[in-house]
C-alpha cells in the first residue's frame, strides 16, 4: 500500500536515511513497553537536544485514553512556541514517568 500510494519503494536506501533523521522541530516519543502491538524500540527517538522520550504503562489502544500519557501531551503541546523545554513532572507526578534520568 506505501508503495502504491507514495510512488517510492519500501526499502528504498535513500528513503530510509530520510526516515532515520529527526526533523527540525521539538519532539516527544510517548511509548510503552508493554504496548503488545508496536515494538516499544520502534517508538523512542535518538537522544538529541530536540528529542524526548517518555514512558508511560499503558496497551496500544489505551494509550489514547490513559490520563498518565494525555497530561504528558497536554504537557507537551502547552508549551510556547519556540520555548520547548523537556518534560518535567513535578511533585508526584514524576513516580508514573519513566524519563532517561529515572529509569535506573
Amino acid at each position: 500500500f506505501f508503495e502504491l500510494v507514495s510512488g517510492h519503494a519500501s526499502n528504498d536506501p535513500e528513503l530510509m536515511e530520510q526516515i532515520r533523521q529527526a526533523p527540525p522541530v521539538p519532539t516527544t516519543s510517548i511509548y510503552s513497553k508493554s504496548d503488545g502491538v508496536v515494538a516499544w524500540r520502534c517508538s523512542v527517538n535518538e537522544p538529541s537536544p530536540l528529542a524526548e522520550n517518555i514512558e508511560v504503562q499503558a496497551s496500544h489502544i489505551g494509550l489514547g485514553v490513559n490520563p498518565i500519557a494525555l497530561y504528558a501531551l497536554a504537557d507537551r503541546l502547552a508549551q510556547p512556541d519556540g520555548e520547548w523545554q523537556p518534560f518535567e513532572p513535578k511533585g508526584a507526578r514524576r513516580w508514573f514517568y519513566k524519563t532517561p534520568d529515572r529509569t535506573k
